[in-house]
């Protein structure tokens, strides 16, 4: 049983896909435009004359009338000598066509050269970009057993089969038959040692990648470059989907969990720029590029953590007066934005944290009845 993960460079080449298709339209436009000129249009009506010529035509007539007077068969030698003359000819002509076409390839092609090059080096961009697994597959082993390797014991065969016609036929015939018997004992006998030679095992992933359809095999023992059972460890890590496929190194791994870590290129682990402490629950915190040891997110390094709310708090105060505050590291203080008061008049609560009107609404006395508040009089109006 062996496991095959689905890959996708899609997401990665989207820029790269788009230019390419771009570059070829502008390549094909210019192609077509040389093909078009006064001077490839001439080359290709020349080439059209290369299947025949006078002189072929003329020799195909001289050797034809040799054969008219069917009671005076020609001499060999003549014959011979118009056929050399008539394959020259046809050698002449195709060598002519040869060259006719590589001028009207090399005059299709002029003005394509950056484009060439930007074009092989998209290619060369996608075959190398990154993959992500979709899929994960089990499918056949990829081991298979083959025939051992037996071609010095068929060589050994063919010159014995080439030793027959070294025979002496002129002997008396049982003293032949004998001399061949032997020779034929031999090969019977190498026969049975080829058929005696072990198999060997056989690595056939790349047919079944083929097989499940863009697909990597991937080795379920392998982790970190090191194959648990003490195998060959195989591509570095087991995939997994949404597991990124490196054409480059030939291995999976996970997804870069944060920016400032890098790959291991032994292990094809993410690894941070500080080693992780022994012991306790330690978080890594990008913001500030280190370890600590509470949950959440500290956005600065004199941030402290509030054990009430669980989380990362700025040294002072937020404001609780309703408004919104950004957090400024430079001055260590809290930047005004915007009030969320509905009016001016009206007063933040700090202890139920909503705006409340400088007079209480009154109660309404029916179902249908409302208050609106009217910030020019200050008062609340029914309606």
């Amino acid at each position: 049983m062996a496991y095959y993960a689905k890959i996708s460079n899609q997401e990665f080449t989207v820029s790269e896909y788009a230019r390419l298709r771009e570059a070829q339209q502008e390549k094909n436009v210019i192609e077509h435009d040389n093909r078009a000129s006064d001077g490839y249009v001439a080359l290709y009506n020349m080439y059209g004359t290369k299947n025949t010529s006078d002189t072929l035509e003329g020799l195909q007539a001289e050797l034809n009338a040799l054969y008219s007077d069917r009671e005076n068969p020609p001499a060999q030698e003549d014959v011979d000598a118009l056929n050399v003359a008539i394959q020259a000819e046809k050698d002449t002509l195709a060598e002519e066509g040869a060259d006719l076409v590589s001028q009207m390839e090399t005059l299709e092609a002029e003005g394509t050269e950056a484009l060439v090059t930007e074009i092989e080096n998209l290619n060369t961009a996608i075959a190398n970009a990154l993959c992500r697994v979709t899929a994960m597959y089990t499918g056949a082993d990829e081991i298979v057993m083959k025939a051992g390797d037996s071609s010095a014991i068929q060589e050994e065969i063919n010159a014995l089969e080439e030793s027959k016609k070294e025979v002496d036929y002129t002997q008396d015939e049982e003293v032949v038959k004998a001399e061949l018997q032997a020779i034929q004992d031999q090969i019977s006998a190498k026969l049975e040692e080829m058929r005696a030679v072990p198999q060997v095992e056989f690595d056939n992933s790349v047919y079944w990648e083929g097989y499940y359809g863009g697909c990597k095999r991937t080795s379920y023992n392998t982790q970190g470059g090191v194959h648990k059972l003490g195998g060959t460890p195989f591509r570095k890590n087991y995939a997994g989907v949404g597991y990124i496929y490196d054409p480059v190194r030939d291995a999976f791994y996970s997804e870069q969990p944060y920016a400032s870590w890098t790959l291991d290129e032994s292990t094809c682990y993410w690894q941070p720029p500080t080693p992780r402490p022994e012991g306790m629950d330690w978080h890594w915190n990008e913001a500030t590029l280190e370890w600590i040891d509470k949950p959440g997110y500290k956005y600065y390094s004199n941030w402290i953590y509030d054990e009430d709310i669980q989380n990362w708090i700025p040294p002072v105060a937020k404001p609780n007066d309703g408004c919104v505050y950004e957090w400024y590291q430079e001055t260590l203080e809290w930047l005004f934005i915007y009030s969320t008061s509905p009016y001016p008049s009206w007063i933040w609560n700090t202890e139920t944290k909503i705006w409340e009107a400088p007079t209480p609404k009154p109660n309404s006395d029916s179902p249908f009845t409302e208050y609106t508040w009217n910030e020019e009089t200050l008062t609340w109006e029914k309606r």
